[in-house]
Protein backbone atom coordinates (compact mmCIF):
# COMPACT_ATOMS: atom_id res chain seq x y z
CA UNK A 1 0.00 0.00 0.00
CA UNK A 2 2.78 2.74 0.51
CA UNK A 3 2.83 5.93 2.39
CA UNK A 4 -0.83 6.07 2.48
CA UNK A 5 -1.37 2.88 4.54
CA UNK A 6 -2.31 4.47 7.75
CA UNK A 7 -5.62 6.13 5.46
CA UNK A 8 -6.77 3.03 3.64
CA UNK A 9 -9.39 0.81 4.91
CA UNK A 10 -9.65 -2.61 3.22
CA UNK A 11 -13.02 -3.00 1.72
CA UNK A 12 -14.90 -6.14 3.45
CA UNK A 13 -15.41 -9.01 1.32
CA UNK A 14 -18.90 -10.00 -0.18
CA UNK A 15 -20.33 -13.59 1.07
CA UNK A 16 -20.79 -14.13 -3.28
CA UNK A 17 -17.54 -12.59 -4.01
CA UNK A 18 -15.01 -13.90 -6.09
CA UNK A 19 -11.31 -13.73 -6.23
CA UNK A 20 -10.76 -11.65 -8.99
CA UNK A 21 -13.57 -9.30 -7.82
CA UNK A 22 -12.66 -8.68 -4.32
CA UNK A 23 -8.98 -7.67 -5.10
CA UNK A 24 -10.36 -5.57 -7.72
CA UNK A 25 -12.17 -4.28 -5.42
CA UNK A 26 -9.41 -3.56 -3.03
CA UNK A 27 -7.02 -2.19 -6.21
CA UNK A 28 -9.55 0.44 -6.94
CA UNK A 29 -9.87 1.85 -3.26
CA UNK A 30 -6.37 1.71 -2.94
CA UNK A 31 -5.81 4.08 -6.18
CA UNK A 32 -8.50 6.85 -5.22
CA UNK A 33 -6.41 6.70 -1.62
CA UNK A 34 -3.18 7.10 -3.70
CA UNK A 35 -4.56 9.76 -5.99
CA UNK A 36 -5.92 11.63 -3.05
CA UNK A 37 -2.73 11.55 -1.33
CA UNK A 38 -0.87 12.86 -3.86
CA UNK A 39 -3.53 15.44 -5.42
CA UNK A 40 -4.67 13.80 -8.26
CA UNK A 41 -7.68 15.26 -8.28
CA UNK A 42 -8.59 16.63 -11.60
CA UNK A 43 -11.76 15.88 -13.62
CA UNK A 44 -11.39 13.37 -15.87
CA UNK A 45 -11.72 13.58 -19.71
CA UNK A 46 -13.57 15.09 -21.60
CA UNK A 47 -13.88 17.63 -18.89
CA UNK A 48 -11.98 20.05 -19.57
CA UNK A 49 -8.28 20.59 -17.96
CA UNK A 50 -9.16 24.15 -15.70
CA UNK A 51 -9.20 24.12 -12.25
CA UNK A 52 -12.29 23.97 -10.18
CA UNK A 53 -10.92 26.81 -7.71
CA UNK A 54 -9.42 29.28 -9.38
CA UNK A 55 -11.08 28.42 -13.09
CA UNK A 56 -7.38 28.68 -14.71
CA UNK A 57 -6.37 25.99 -17.50
CA UNK A 58 -3.27 23.44 -16.45
CA UNK A 59 -1.41 20.60 -18.35
CA UNK A 60 -3.89 17.74 -17.46
CA UNK A 61 -2.06 13.71 -16.79
CA UNK A 62 -3.23 10.55 -16.16
CA UNK A 63 -1.44 8.88 -13.07
CA UNK A 64 -0.49 5.22 -12.40
CA UNK A 65 -3.31 5.40 -9.99
CA UNK A 66 -5.93 5.45 -12.76
CA UNK A 67 -6.43 9.32 -11.51
CA UNK A 68 -6.15 12.66 -13.13
CA UNK A 69 -3.35 15.26 -12.06
CA UNK A 70 -3.66 18.91 -12.97
CA UNK A 71 0.10 20.04 -13.60
CA UNK A 72 1.69 23.53 -14.29
CA UNK A 73 1.46 24.25 -18.00
CA UNK A 74 5.18 24.06 -19.39
CA UNK A 75 4.84 28.17 -20.43
CA UNK A 76 6.75 30.17 -18.57
CA UNK A 77 8.13 27.90 -16.40
CA UNK A 78 9.00 24.97 -18.39
CA UNK A 79 10.26 22.03 -16.28
CA UNK A 80 12.12 22.63 -12.95
CA UNK A 81 15.33 21.14 -11.34
CA UNK A 82 14.01 17.97 -9.00
CA UNK A 83 16.51 19.63 -6.20
CA UNK A 84 14.54 22.81 -5.80
CA UNK A 85 11.37 21.08 -5.43
CA UNK A 86 10.43 19.64 -2.22
CA UNK A 87 9.63 15.93 -1.59
CA UNK A 88 6.13 14.94 -2.65
CA UNK A 89 5.74 17.56 -5.04
CA UNK A 90 7.72 16.33 -7.69
CA UNK A 91 6.02 15.06 -10.73
CA UNK A 92 7.55 12.84 -13.43
CA UNK A 93 5.94 12.21 -17.26
CA UNK A 94 6.82 8.58 -18.25
CA UNK A 95 7.83 8.58 -22.24
CA UNK A 96 3.72 7.12 -22.33
CA UNK A 97 2.52 10.40 -21.01
CA UNK A 98 1.47 9.02 -17.64
CA UNK A 99 2.55 11.53 -14.48
CA UNK A 100 3.84 9.68 -11.83
CA UNK A 101 5.55 11.29 -7.85
CA UNK A 102 8.32 9.44 -6.93
CA UNK A 103 7.41 10.64 -3.27
CA UNK A 104 10.31 10.88 -0.88
CA UNK A 105 12.65 9.72 -3.46
CA UNK A 106 16.02 11.94 -3.94
CA UNK A 107 16.11 13.01 -7.55
CA UNK A 108 19.01 12.19 -9.54
CA UNK A 109 21.54 14.62 -10.30
CA UNK A 110 20.03 16.90 -13.11
CA UNK A 111 17.03 15.36 -13.09
CA UNK A 112 13.84 18.06 -13.78
CA UNK A 113 10.41 17.66 -12.75
CA UNK A 114 7.02 19.41 -13.33
CA UNK A 115 4.57 20.50 -10.41
CA UNK A 116 1.23 19.76 -9.26
CA UNK A 117 -1.26 22.90 -9.81
CA UNK A 118 -2.31 22.59 -6.56
CA UNK A 119 0.80 24.04 -5.18
CA UNK A 120 0.38 26.96 -7.12
CA UNK A 121 -3.45 27.52 -7.33
CA UNK A 122 -4.13 30.45 -5.97
CA UNK A 123 -7.33 29.54 -5.10
CA UNK A 124 -5.89 27.01 -2.69
CA UNK A 125 -4.52 27.59 0.71
CA UNK A 126 -0.63 26.12 -0.12
CA UNK A 127 0.35 23.29 1.69
CA UNK A 128 3.11 22.85 4.54
CA UNK A 129 5.85 21.47 2.08
CA UNK A 130 8.13 21.37 4.89
CA UNK A 131 6.85 19.55 8.25
CA UNK A 132 9.85 19.35 9.91
CA UNK A 133 10.48 22.92 9.51
CA UNK A 134 7.42 24.24 10.57
CA UNK A 135 7.78 22.78 13.70
CA UNK A 136 11.61 23.72 13.87
CA UNK A 137 10.36 27.18 13.35
CA UNK A 138 7.55 26.94 15.99
CA UNK A 139 10.08 25.35 18.32
CA UNK A 140 12.34 28.33 17.72
CA UNK A 141 9.46 30.45 18.17
CA UNK A 142 8.53 28.97 21.87
CA UNK A 143 12.39 29.61 22.57
CA UNK A 144 12.77 33.43 21.76
CA UNK A 145 9.73 33.79 23.67
CA UNK A 146 11.03 32.58 26.49
CA UNK A 147 14.78 34.03 26.29
CA UNK A 148 13.30 37.81 25.74
CA UNK A 149 10.25 37.69 27.46
CA UNK A 150 11.04 36.05 30.82
CA UNK A 151 7.73 35.45 33.30
CA UNK A 152 6.71 38.44 35.24
CA UNK A 153 7.64 38.67 39.05
CA UNK A 154 4.51 37.81 40.73
CA UNK A 155 2.24 40.99 40.65
CA UNK A 156 1.68 43.59 44.08
CA UNK A 157 -0.85 42.23 46.05
CA UNK A 158 -1.44 38.63 45.20
CA UNK A 159 -0.22 36.36 47.55
CA UNK A 160 3.61 33.91 47.53
CA UNK A 161 2.81 31.16 47.34
CA UNK A 162 6.18 29.52 46.47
Amino acid sequence: MGVFEDSFVQPKRLLDESDEEYWGRVQRASDRVEAVTEGATSPAPPNPPICPECGLEADRFPTLSRAWVLLEPLEPVNVLPAHFVPPRQRWLINGDGVAWNPWNAEPTEGAQCRISHTVACPGIEPPDLWPWLTAMRKENERRAQRLFNPPRPSEPGLPDVG
